[in-house]
């Protein structure tokens, strides 16, 4: 028997990730029992302990409820822990359009206070990190798609380093735990027709406006650069229309 499961660290996060996915995608739908431990341990090919193991750490981020001799109940979505990194890495895979638009709704809420914090709190070591990021940025953009993967781990520094820079802790948490959210979003506006040229040039503001201590000037071009991310975002068919989250696929 060939194992569905994909490639991970361990057995442990294996199962739990092939399970997660499925749960977050509506395989597993709220409200729904899991197949039993025996029949998963089966179909994934692990010790009945493996899954057993996984659904403790599935229970303990909010997405499902163990119940002795009733079996394993799948979690309204309000229950789930949404903050979970692994929760967000999920909705990230599946390419959850409402996620997405929720992920860039808390950003508009963060980004340009923590942009304009920046501007008053960066050190001068914050500030040479935000602009090597944007020249890396700004290098790789001619050759995209080429370059994708230099230009979106740029990218993501660029707006961790700026979290980080506001001078506050919690606010740089939330950067760390967005983490892989943050990838996903950047990933997907950087294959959007025009995106990059239109958002390279308002990287480059709120650089300047932070490297100046211009808090005001700061905070505005980081609205203005996540609003020209939405709105490429809202026009590209499918990303953020109400589609349907991609399947993980049936192991």
């Amino acid at each position: 028997m060939i194992s569905p499961l994909g490639p991970h660290r361990t057995m442990h996060g294996r199962v739990v990730e092939w399970l997660g996915l499925r749960i977050v995608s509506g395989e597993f739908a709220p409200g729904n029992q899991l197949p039993n431990e025996s029949e998963l341990a089966e179909r994934l090919g692990v010790s009945r302990g493996g899954v057993r193991e996984a659904v403790k750490a599935l229970a303990a981020k909010g997405l499902i409820e163990p119940r002795p001799r009733l079996g394993t109940r799948v979690l309204a979505r309000a229950e789930w822990n949404l903050m979970d990194r692994d929760v967000i890495a999920w909705h990230g895979r599946i390419a959850d359009p409402r996620f997405l638009s929720d992920l860039l709704e808390l950003r508009m809420m963060v980004e340009p206070e923590a942009a304009r914090q920046a501007a008053e709190n960066a050190t001068e070591a914050q500030v040479a990190e935000l602009e090597a990021a944007y020249a890396v940025m700004a290098h790789n953009a001619p050759d995209l798609p080429a370059t994708e993967d230099e230009f979106v781990e740029a990218d993501l520094a660029f707006h961790l380093t700026l979290l980080r820079a506001s001078g506050n802790q919690l606010v740089e948490q939330l950067g760390r735990l967005l983490e892989t959210g943050l990838h996903h979003t950047l990933e997907v506006s950087s294959h959007l027709p025009g995106g990059v040229s239109a958002t390279l040039p308002l990287h480059r503001a709120v650089m300047l406006a932070v490297r100046g201590g211009r808090g005001q000037a700061a905070s505005k071009a980081m609205r203005a650069l996540l609003q020209t991310t939405v709105q490429a975002l809202r026009d590209a068919p499918g990303v953020l229309s109400g589609s349907a989250p991609t399947s993980p696929g049936r192991g």
